[in-house]
């Protein structure tokens, strides 16, 4: 059980719930490996509510249920709802709930997670909700982290490249801050630095936070998360196309450098593709995780792990 009912932020993610979340996955990870499906969820019927473009988030949340051997009812892109009538969310959230027992939302507008977990009755998964919060994604990424380099605090780390608008970055960054002597430093174009709100709220947790335009991966960092520039949430443009090609890892960037690479996905332009020989390069590692991580979360808010 989770001391929570549903998950919209990477907040609620605390060292001691982690450290509950990450024994599940291995047993998650074990069954997989051993069992291919369980029927812990075979009475249960998960809601997935994606609004927004989704590949890995989709599949993954698809794979846990269907691992799980839990029922699922779908819904993708708002035009293929009542959305498309004017249906406001509020009483899209109530009716979906009276069709299954948890529900799993991706919504581009910034903040709908927290008007549907406060709406429903059932438990509730921010799958990504605009460019505010992806908690989900955030413990696949620690999750990875601790796989990796077995610890989560005392971690040197690096986030670009567009850390105003990535999501990936907000939420990480957010759970990795509850931990002693992390140091983050971020780095991309002046206009996509995070914003003074997430920056004030990392520092007050103790979290040495600094700005950069690049660095090299060389000096000592521990872990390197790059995101692609977000295309979809540029108002202007001319920021996306001067950066978009600035802004990427090269094989000598990272090579021999010891520092972990990881994406949320998908790559666009952020790590060049002779990079993925490389045994630091961890990212499709990091994607696979998302299914035992996923089913964890789905096992333990419906109170069966």
């Amino acid at each position: 059980m989770l001391p929570f009912k549903s998950l919209t932020s990477s907040k609620q993610l605390t060292p001691e719930i982690i450290d509950q979340l990450f024994v599940v996955i291995d047993q998650m990870a074990a069954s997989i490996e051993s069992k291919g499906r369980i029927d812990l969820l075979d009475d249960k019927v998960v809601a997935l509510l994606f609004f927004e473009p989704s590949s890995r988030t989709m599949m993954s949340f698809q794979s846990a249920a269907q691992r799980l051997k839990a029922g699922m009812v779908f819904a993708q892109n708002a035009s293929n709802t009542s959305f498309e009538k004017g249906e406001s969310l509020e009483d899209l959230i109530r009716m979906v709930e009276a069709y299954s027992d948890i529900i799993v939302m991706r919504h581009a507008q910034q903040g709908s997670a927290d008007i549907a977990a406060n709406i429903s009755k059932v438990p509730f998964i921010n799958a990504g909700d605009g460019g505010n919060e992806h908690p989900t994604q955030a413990l696949i990424d620690a999750y990875t982290i601790h796989k990796e380099k077995g610890r989560l605090d005392s971690l040197n780390i690096v986030f670009g490249f567009d850390s105003l608008q990535s999501r990936s970055i907000h939420s990480l960054s957010r759970l990795l801050s509850q931990y002693v002597g992390n140091r983050f430093t971020f780095i991309g174009p002046k206009e996509l630095e995070p914003n003074e709100q997430l920056l004030a709220e990392l520092r007050a947790s103790g979290t040495e936070c600094l700005i950069a335009d690049q660095v090299q991966l060389h000096d000592g960092y521990d872990v390197a998360y790059v995101n692609r520039l977000q295309e979809e949430r540029f108002e202007n443009r001319e920021i996306f196309e001067e950066n978009r090609r600035k802004y990427r890892l090269t094989k000598p960037d990272v090579e021999n450098s010891g520092c972990l690479i990881l994406d949320p996905l998908p790559r666009i332009d952020e790590i060049c593709t002779e990079v993925d020989e490389l045994e630091n390069a961890v990212y499709f590692k990091q994607a696979s995780y998302g299914v035992p991580v996923r089913m964890a979360l789905l096992a333990m808010l419906l109170g069966k792990a």
